[in-house]
């Protein structure tokens, strides 16, 4: 009996304790990135109620964590990205406190009942959530806790602790934190998110979060050719076998060959593919006209301008007191850059108005195409152009 509660069950070595650690760990980030993000606060897919119900209480065994609460935080986390209530921006709190203490901005905001009441509509609240999930957060935990010594002896206290670690790190910390820190961006949303791929593909293909940003109700996360989602493969693998059901993908818009006219069905087109055309803005306008003041421009205005490169593509209301002096002195010096700005503002107000009709959006689209053919500056025509060839496929 002491040698089982010494050794336990199983006697590996070291690659099998590795293994068996990474194993169950990964499961855990499947059933966040599947159950919980995927499915239940998106509703990008469709889980089955027994693969469902083995996610849940996968999570509840190994995180301690509720799905309302996870769900509801996350929501918040995209009503109120990169603002002082969100629940985890590094913006706001700074990258090392997200880092390091992820794990403990998610736990003071699930203590917010306002949060959770307001953010959690549609999680699950059967009997089994309100008698054993809720309430009793941590029994999952002591219950692995035990399991793991039964199973492993007193390595299973290591792999418990490891267990135990590794969403606060890889999931609160990792994610939150270094998804809108560091890594490259495929889209201009109005926020800081990034892409860490492909460094960090085992948590999931969470570390695609710009692209997740820019379709949030998207199932798959990888939008590039050399982008991969581990956790796409996982949806595939499950549809397979009929687990699983795919309701939403990112829209793809591609850029044809331009008609005469911007007609009701380019701009329909172009009403769903918004963060694309703002996107292209960026990539087509403003970073060559950048460019070109870069090569004329005074020492003092490059070494602004270097400075200013983020602020130049986010809106006005995210652009610090600092940076807005900084871009008027710039404006006062660069003159095709102000005005290549200042349109890239009003064509994002122009793109986001809510609940315009299609005949006023053709009529101030083709208003502000007018505006821009008039400043003679060849990439705002050749833009104006391109957006007779959007087509969403």
């Amino acid at each position: 009996m002491i040698d089982i509660l010494i050794n336990g069950i199983f006697n590996f070595d070291l690659i099998g304790y590795v293994i068996y650690t990474l194993v169950v760990t990964h499961i855990t980030i499947v059933a966040i990135t599947l159950y919980l993000h995927r499915g239940v606060c998106h509703s990008a897919i469709e889980i089955k109620p027994a693969l469902s119900h083995f996610f849940r209480f996968w999570l509840w065994l190994t995180t301690s964590m509720r799905t309302a609460d996870w769900v509801a935080i996350h929501r918040k986390h995209h009503a109120k990205v990169e603002t002082v209530e969100d629940p985890h921006s590094p913006a706001y709190h700074g990258i090392a406190n997200v880092l390091l203490r992820g794990a403990d901005l998610y736990h003071e905001e699930k203590n917010n009942p306002a949060t959770i009441e307001k953010y959690s509509q549609n999680c699950p609240n059967d009997w089994v959530e309100k008698k054993i999930y809720t309430g009793k957060n941590n029994l999952g935990i002591f219950i692995l806790f035990l399991i793991n010594i039964a199973l492993f002896g007193v390595v299973g206290i290591i792999i418990w602790s490891i267990q135990m670690a590794w969403t606060p790190i890889f999931a609160a910390g990792g994610i939150n934190g270094a998804g809108h820190y560091w890594g490259y961006r495929n889209f201009n949303t109005n926020d800081d998110s990034t892409n860490m791929s492909p460094i960090a593909f085992f948590i999931g293909g969470e570390e695609l979060h710009n692209n997740h940003h820019a379709f949030p109700t998207a199932a798959k996360f990888s939008l590039k050719p050399w982008e991969f989602d581990i956790g796409w493969m996982y949806i595939k693998i499950f549809q397979l076998v009929g687990q699983i059901k795919v309701k939403r993908l990112a829209v793809k818009t591609i850029v044809d060959n331009p008609e005469l006219d911007l007609s009701k069905k380019i701009g329909s087109d172009l009403l769903k593919s918004k963060l694309t055309v703002i996107t292209n803005y960026t990539k087509e306008v403003l970073k060559p006209i950048l460019k070109y003041e870069m090569k004329k421009s005074s020492r003092h205005i490059k070494s602004l301008l270097k400075k200013s490169r983020v602020s130049l593509a986010r809106m006005p209301h995210r652009i610090s007191m600092q940076d807005t002096s900084r871009l008027e002195e710039i404006f006062a010096q660069c003159d095709s850059l102000k005005v290549a700005y200042n349109l890239k503002n009003k064509l994002h107000e122009i793109l986001y108005t809510r609940n315009i009709n299609h005949e006023n959006f053709i009529k101030t689209l083709n208003e502000w195409c007018d505006e821009a053919n008039g400043k003679g500056i060849a990439h705002l025509e050749n833009f104006c152009n391109s957006l007779k060839g959007y087509k969403v496929v």
